[in-house]
């Protein structure tokens, strides 16, 4: 297991408090298609593969609070 990258961890912060792949690429002023990219690249280096357990890995592992 790696650590997610910074924008990542950016990403991931965004999606536990609720916003949607559209929204945090408005957010950040990426695509939505970027952000997705970013989802993609966090659950492979935290070893996930729904959305929902991407936000509790990084929780558990103190990548966000």
């Amino acid at each position: 297991m790696s650590k997610p990258t910074p924008r990542e961890t950016e990403v991931i912060g965004w999606m536990a408090a609720g916003k949607t792949a559209a929204e945090i690429g408005t957010i950040l002023g990426i695509s939505p298609i970027t952000v997705n990219t970013h989802i993609a690249n966090a659950k492979a280096s935290l070893g996930v593969f729904k959305d929902t357990a991407l936000v509790a890995a990084a929780l558990r592992n103190g990548i966000i609070r």
